[in-house]
């Protein structure tokens, strides 16, 4: 397997259809003319050269750092769809696909290994607004399945909306259902309609992928292996969020809570373990994480773990390996499965088997599982010392007293033993056993054998006991006084007291309690066959971080052991309690390298003028002759744009490099399976769990405290309604889906201005309390109340974080005079009190005929005031003042947890319809029609006298105008007898008229019954012939 691969060579074909082909495009090769085609004009060369670099501008895009570790954790597959859509089915294809081994029920994260520097973790979304938002923070790729036999549905709609919100990853279709088409022609314009209409949602050129059917209870494998080919391909666009976040999520949860704690108080907290890849960025043991559904935590531990499902090109893959393949705790493989609480295994049985009896380990089995107290347990358990001795049970059991022999004051108490490290009877039997362990390795040396021999003579508590003496003595003493110890004592403390060894990691990387601890044993010229780690108090810390961090041989790397030895190859006496046991086997085959490291060691142990450290001098040499030195070579010069993605490339790389070389051993990197436990965890947490919701632990550095939010936000086109201020939403922004209550404004250059609904087609400003959220982070809005329709309600973009934000009302005021003088009046029912008045003093008022005045002074305490005006005003005058005041915005806070109990805040519309609580009628506020009476003015009466002085010009005019009076005709006998003949004429004319049309009617009214006749039995016709029709289709489509 450590061979380089070999594949076979390509074979040129030589006969057939390609074969032609090929030779036919040659065929007139000689003849062509390359510059016969070339285009003749400049303007039309300029303007393909200009349309050419258009296209090249359109594909540059903003340069990103790639963080991606060096073994990446396996990208995130999100299937997505409505219910009875085909999800669980596609996943067990998939693993199917990838694995040969198949899964009876998805529950929970789906690990495989999909190539051989590739990995997949399958998750599928339920039907939930809560986790369909989860999941889009998470999800690398996102494979949207559709019935193709129903349609779109609106939770696919609410997918794409919630991932515009929070990083659109690549997205995928899946089209299934499509056996239920017979017609070839109407399934060709099925697709086609389902293909666009994806197209205009995602984007052009989306991949749709035709689930045709289903054999075996999986889709055809050809199908799913043409799909697994575009995902194991596909490249994906590292987003700014996931990118500076660290955040895991968890494919198996576990409660490591007491079981006794839990018996006498079942609803106590809990002590939670997650396990899961960690993604993004780094985390540190105590730092704050935000789960969603659950709310913050501190991490109280981080721990690393052995990759579960490793990558074949990082670890040779043994036999009993082959499992590996797949990693699904909380799903049933190959009969095991990880619950919250246990581990089932599922045993099979045959049929013949299933009612016979238990056999002695099944009932031996089923006895352990029942678990109760452990105290309990221990009062119902006794032995005997010795045959026919009384029974020893726990209520009976002695406790012996321990004195300390040097001084002699007696422990009374167990808190003193826990706090001594060095006494403890726990760590002391766990020591004990390291060292038996240590003389196992160290048998060829003399003094084992004696300090074995001596140890068997007393008891372990007894030598425990005077060690842990002896060294309380000698951390209160100076360094002199360790040459006081008994002999029995020294020959002891390199098996019984520093078998609790001193903690490499701490003196290698510094101690995590603090720099100023001292060693826990001072012991001094001890015989050099006894291998004790006994140090001195001016540890060489720096020789032994280069003697523990990397192995020996390469001079090159830090810290190799043969870097420590003097120019004639001994080692110094600094660590001459030291050996390295696995450079003295691997002597003999790495005898040229140490000869090579000493020639290094020669040239690095001199001083140098700057004060580093010899493997920094070289390290920094090494990069000035990479950049600057004789062997640099020019690089070709390269556009603006490839130089900022290298810059920020090369900025990444350096980052790592020194986060590589931090001495905090804490840290956890991306990229690695990690354990982290959680104390304090609600127990409706365990009580509730569902495998189907995910678990996501997202870090939140600097994120926790409360302010104002200052948004963007625009009503989502599809919602049915406008948005209320004071009206309780969900917001899901970050890693964090909260409840609050915005307050909707609209900024007008000068203030801001308060909105009690959204606009209908455009952004306004809205103010939410809430977690600090970086600016320019996307979030969407919802509410928690059942939907029938669209459920996003809105979304939006984080403007800044702040601690107030002033949003201002309009206030109008109306009055009406009471007395008038001139331009002055008297304005009473606009303030109830003088003190009012006094508060708006020299504000500006204004009537509704457009006369301006001002306020000046109070006259009485009923609120009435004196003003002035540009003119006099009439007593039916209505006097507006126009202020503003500012909204106090409510600070509420109501984080979802989904993953516990649900409690939010109800809008005031549901809290009466629950309650069937009528809708305040107040008159006042209805709306009313306005109906303004047209005033009729006097005409203009100009006295005579005044009209004499005036110009012409400015005269009235006074026209008279000839108005001829009607004549009355006076007609003779003859002309009444012609006017009575026109009038029987008339009379005749309009009779006749009127009888020929209702003649009309009835024949129009007899016609139309006779058609509708004819059409009944034209219909009944044609109905028969057509269930003739189908009734003998029918019978030829039977099988036969």
């Amino acid at each position: 397997m450590d061979a380089k691969q070999t594949h076979k060579a390509h074979r040129v074909r030589k006969a057939g259809a390609r074969a032609n082909k090929k030779q036919q495009k040659n065929k007139n090769s000689e003849k062509n003319n390359p510059k016969a085609f070339a285009m003749q004009s400049a303007q039309k060369a300029e303007r393909m050269a200009r349309r050419k670099a258009e296209l090249d501008e359109k594909r540059y895009h903003v340069p990103m750092a790639d963080r991606t570790p060096t073994t990446p954790p396996p990208m995130v597959v999100a299937v997505v769809g409505p219910p009875q859509c085909g999800k669980t089915t596609l996943i067990k294809s998939l693993v199917r696909r990838y694995t040969k081994s198949t899964l009876s029920e998805i529950r929970g994260p789906v690990t495989v290994v999909s190539g051989k520097h590739q990995r997949l973790t399958f998750i599928e979304c339920v039907n939930d607004t809560n986790a369909m938002a989860d999941v889009a923070k998470v999800a690398d790729l996102v494979i949207l399945v559709i019935d193709a036999s129903y349609g779109f549905e609106m939770e696919t709609f609410e997918f794409l909306n919630l991932l515009q919100t929070h990083g659109m990853p690549k997205v995928m279709g899946v089209l299934t259902h499509l056996d239920g088409f017979r017609d070839n022609k109407r399934l060709k314009t099925v697709k086609g309609n389902f293909k666009h209409r994806f197209w205009t949602e995602v984007y052009d050129g989306a991949k749709l992928f035709y689930l045709s059917g289903i054999e075996n209870g999986r889709y055809l494998d050809r199908e799913i292996m043409n799909f697994s080919r575009f995902i194991s391909v596909v490249k994906l666009r590292p987003l700014a969020w996931r990118s500076s976040h660290p955040y895991m999520l968890a494919d198996r949860v576990q409660d490591l809570t007491d079981p006794e704690v839990l018996e006498n108080n079942p609803k106590a907290n809990r002590t939670v373990a997650m396990y899961g890849y960690l993604r993004g960025t780094h985390v540190k043991g105590k730092d704050r994480v935000h789960i969603p559904g659950a709310g913050d935590y501190q991490l109280n531990d981080t721990e690393l773990l052995p990759d579960p499902c490793p990558i074949p090109d990082k670890e040779r893959k043994r036999l009993d390996e082959r499992h590996k393949l797949i990693y699904a705790p909380m799903s049933e493989v190959n009969g095991v499965m990880y619950d919250k609480d246990a581990v089932y295994i599922d045993v099979k049985k045959s049929h013949h088997e299933e009612n016979a009896e238990e056999g002695e380990g099944e009932r031996m089995l089923s006895e352990l599982q029942k678990v109760g107290a452990i105290t309990d347990r221990l009062a119902s358990q006794q032995f005997s010392l010795f045959s026919g001795a009384k029974p020893v049970t726990a209520d009976n059991a002695r406790r012996p007293a321990l004195f300390d022999d040097a001084s002699g004051a007696e422990e009374n108490s167990d808190s003193d033993d826990d706090d001594n490290d060095n006494g403890s009877d726990d760590e002391s039997d766990g020591s004990a056993s390291e060292g038996e362990q240590e003389d196992e390795e160290e048998s060829a040396d003399d003094s084992s054998d004696e300090v074995s021999d001596k140890a068997e003579s007393d008891s372990d508590d007894e030598i425990l006991r005077r060690v842990g003496s002896d060294n309380d003595n000698d951390s209160d003493a100076d360094g002199d006084s360790a040459g006081e110890l008994s002999d029995d004592t020294l020959r002891i403390s390199p098996i019984h007291g520093l078998s609790r060894r001193a903690n490499l990691m701490d003196l290698v990387y510094g101690s995590s309690t603090g720099a100023g601890t001292t060693p826990p044993y001072k012991i001094k010229d001890i015989d050099d066959s006894v291998k004790s780690l006994a140090f001195k108090d001016d540890l060489d810390l720096h020789a032994i971080h280069k003697l523990f961090i990397t192995g020996t041989g390469d001079s090159d790397s830090e810290g190799g052991s043969d870097s420590e030895k003097d120019e004639d190859g001994s080692e110094g006496n600094t660590l001459g309690d030291f050996e390295d046991l696995e450079a003295k086997e691997g002597s003999d085959d790495g005898s040229d390298e140490n000869d090579k490291g000493d020639d290094d060691v020669d040239e690095d142990d001199g001083e140098n003028e700057f004060g580093l450290p010899a493997d920094r001098m070289k390290k920094l040499k090494k990069k000035f002759d990479k950049i600057d030195g004789p062997d640099a070579v020019e690089e070709e010069k390269k556009d603006f744009y490839q130089q900022q993605k290298e810059e920020l490339q090369q900025y990444v790389d350096n980052t790592r490099l020194e986060m590589d070389e931090l001495a905090d051993i804490n840290y956890r990197w991306s990229g690695e399976y990690i354990k982290v436990v959680i104390e304090d965890m609600p127990c409706e947490f365990m009580e509730g769990f569902n495998p189907a919701l995910p678990v996501i632990v997202g870090g939140i550095p600097n994120e926790e405290g409360l302010s104002l939010i200052s948004t963007r936000i625009k009503r989502h086109r599809w919602y049915p309604k406008i948005l209320k201020t004071g009206d309780p939403i969900v917001v899901s922004v970050g890693w964090r889906r909260f409840q609050t209550i915005p307050t909707y404004f609209m900024n007008d250059r000068i203030k801001n201005r308060m909105l009690k609904y959204t606009p209908e087609h455009m952004h306004c400003s809205a103010a939410i309390y809430g977690p600090y959220i970086p600016p320019g982070t996307g979030f969407c809005a919802y509410y928690l109340a059942k939907k029938r329709s669209f459920g996003i309600a809105a979304t939006g973009t984080v403007l800044e974080n702040s601690q107030s934000v002033d949003i201002e009302k309009k206030l109008k005021l109306t009055g009406y005079p009471d007395k008038i003088h001139r331009n002055t009046a008297y304005i009473k029912k606009m303030f109830n009190s003088a003190l009012e008045v006094s508060r708006f003093e020299g504000a500006a008022i204004k009537t509704v005929s457009g006369i301006r005045g001002q306020v000046k002074k109070a006259a009485g305490n009923a609120g009435m005031f004196r003003a002035t005006f540009e003119d006099k005003i009439k007593i039916s005058d209505i006097v507006f003042l126009r202020a503003f005041y500012k909204i106090p915005i409510k600070q509420f806070y109501n984080p979802i947890t989904s993953l516990l109990s649900v409690t939010y805040m109800r809008s005031i519309a549901e809290i009466r319809r629950s309650k069937n609580v009528p809708v305040p009628n107040n008159v006042d506020s209805h709306y009313k029609p306005i109906k303004r009476e047209v005033k009729r003015f006097n005409p203009l009466q100009i006295p005579k006298a005044l009209q004499a002085n005036l110009p012409f010009k400015s005269k009235p005019k006074i026209v008279k105008t000839d108005n001829p009076v009607k004549r009355a005709v006076v007609m003779d006998k003859k002309d009444k007898q012609v006017a009575t003949f026109f009038n029987e004429i008339n009379l005749l004319h309009k009779d006749k008229t009127k009888k020929q049309h209702e003649k009309s009617q009835k024949q129009q009214v007899e016609y139309m019954k006779k058609r509708r006749a004819a059409e009944e039995e034209a219909d009944s016709r044609r109905k028969k012939k057509r269930k003739t029709f189908f009734r003998r289709e029918g019978q030829n489509e039977r099988p036969r």
